[in-house]
């Protein structure tokens, strides 16, 4: 957990997040759907560790609720680890072959643009934590 607190361990945790989302999204159809696939299963353990190391304040947050002033931000964060979530969870079917029922492929679509979505939405929302890593990390040792 020591690590997760490393500003650059975040800050390569960030963007490979959002790289690998970017790149979902761009080989979701034709000859590289194999990718896809691939990259939706690396980027789950990836979620994992950037939740793990946030979940310090996800507890804070949902502990105040509504007294936390960053309380809007824990919901609409919420609302995206569910559609992505969703989208996970609805890629796998279709994946292993289980299924080609097109609930399954809508929903997985559905999820997925509104999860790129989300994604540089919760980016752009949080874009002063970011850059305060960013800052701090380029900031010289005294």
């Amino acid at each position: 957990m020591k690590l997760l607190r490393c500003r650059s361990v975040r800050i390569v945790l960030d963007v490979t997040l959002l790289a690998g989302f970017i790149v979902e999204f761009l080989t979701r159809e034709g000859p590289d759907y194999d990718l896809h696939s691939w990259i939706g299963v690396v980027l789950i353990p990836i979620i994992a560790i950037h939740l793990a190391g946030n979940w310090r304040w996800v507890t804070s947050t949902f502990s105040r609720r509504s007294q936390h002033p960053e309380w809007a931000l824990a919901r609409f964060n919420a609302v995206f680890s569910v559609v992505a979530a969703i989208c996970l969870v609805t890629g796998f079917p279709l994946w292993l072959g289980w299924s080609d029922n097109g609930f399954w492929t809508v929903t997985h679509t559905v999820t997925g643009f509104a999860s790129v979505v989300l994604s540089l939405s919760h980016l752009w929302r949080n874009r002063r934590r970011v850059l305060t890593l960013i800052r701090r990390q380029r900031a010289p040792a005294l």
